[in-house]
């Protein structure tokens, strides 16, 4: 190879590039046999318990990690059971840094490895700005941006060195246009994307890819309550709101189900996906700005 053909080999990448999907079916790229996947916030009905049962319907093997341990554990006893793989229960309050590092340890440590982190921390103070209390302000901070900026940065202190692995972290549409009685949630999603793009931008020479996904109206069990049994007036302008926005805003005319986020997630952590970096993909039914 002359000097001419090696310096544009390089300056390409043509020596990095991945020919050996070229042949595979795409069902093989999603495969996630043999990754180790740590899930946040899966204890749960909604998305994180979604993410971790599509991961391991996937292959990988997953840790869930909860505030609750009771919830995790059943959660895992149940993924197990149905997919064949190994997974982890792990109590961790993601508010606090030193149960973070140390859930990503000991999830690290019972999964024999760490390949993927989805982060999905969420607390929300909804209603009118300036009727938010300073607590509620941040709580909601934190729930939704500085804990995601936890989890990242005790993943990296095990992705960094062995020059791969994958952090997913969970925004929302709201990051990207206005939300009545959404603002302080809103504005740390919109921290989120901006975390999201500048982190990938920091790791992804150090082999570590960061993407995020952003998801529109999910329905859960507790937003089917607000909507059908509204106990008090800020329910009621909220499934006002919601109704409005799917009218108004949503194209597909509908709310999602988590697992249809999931699906993205598992998208994103697979080999698939593997030529993009520092996006966040949305997932809200073409929501856009009304």
């Amino acid at each position: 190879m002359d000097s001419d053909t090696q310096y544009l080999t390089q300056a390409l990448g043509l020596d990095r590039l991945p020919t050996h999907i070229i042949d595979k079916r795409v069902s093989e790229l999603l495969d996630l046999s043999g990754q180790k996947a740590i899930v946040i916030g899966a204890g749960g009905d909604g998305l994180g318990h979604a993410i971790a049962n599509r991961l391991a319907g996937s292959g990988a093997d997953i840790a869930l990690v909860g505030r609750t341990f009771e919830k995790v554990e059943r959660r895992a006893g149940e993924i197990a059971k149905r997919w064949g793989v190994k997974t982890v229960p792990i109590r961790a309050d993601m508010s606090d840094w030193d149960q973070v590092h140390r859930a990503v340890r000991e999830s690290r440590e019972a999964l024999g490895g760490l390949d993927i982190m989805v982060n999905n921390p969420v607390m929300v103070a909804a209603g009118a700005f300036e009727k938010h209390t300073k607590e509620e302000i941040d709580r909601t901070v934190l729930g939704s941006l500085t804990m995601m900026m936890y989890g990242a940065h005790a993943a990296l202190e095990y992705l960094l060195p062995q020059g791969s692995g994958k952090i997913i972290n969970i925004g929302a549409v709201g990051g990207r246009i206005q939300q009545p009685g959404l603002t302080v949630y809103c504005s740390c999603k919109a921290g989120v994307i901006g975390f999201t793009r500048n982190l990938a931008h920091e790791v992804a020479s150090r082999g570590v890819n960061v993407l995020g996904v952003a998801p529109g109206i999910m329905i859960k069990s507790e937003m089917k309550a607000m909507l059908f049994e509204p106990q008090n007036e800020a329910q009621l302008a909220g499934r006002k709101s919601i109704i409005d926005a799917l009218k108004n805003q949503v194209q597909l005319g509908r709310v999602c189900l988590p697992e249809e986020v999931a699906n993205m997630v598992a998208y994103l952590c697979s080999e698939a996906a593997d030529y993009m970096c520092g996006q966040t993909i949305d997932v809200a039914g073409g929501q856009w700005m009304g």
